[in-house]
């Protein structure tokens, strides 16, 4: 039952990390969508939070599920530091 959990909390990341990077290439719709949902002035909050919580579940599924989301977990890694690197400029 645990890894069961893990694997859904290691699929719920890798979700999340690739919907920041569809966001990344439709720039305009994902800003209009980030908007509306909080303002022009808390969108990096929005990232940073899905972010977060892709690193904070790849780590959960790779402590606790298999190996291979180490993985996951190090694209999850990368995914919020070039983020957190492309807001704070």
């Amino acid at each position: 039952m645990v890894r069961t959990i893990a694997h859904i909390s290691g699929t719920i990341a890798m979700l999340l990390t690739s919907i920041l990077w569809l966001l990344l290439l439709s720039a305009g719709r994902a800003d209009r969508l980030i908007d509306s949902l909080a303002g022009a002035e808390n969108e990096y909050k929005i990232v940073f939070g899905a972010g977060l919580l892709a690193v904070a579940l790849a780590l959960v599924a790779a402590v606790r599920g298999a190996r291979w989301w180490f993985v996951g977990l190090a694209f999850s890694t990368g995914t919020l530091a070039f983020f957190t690197y492309v807001l704070s400029r």
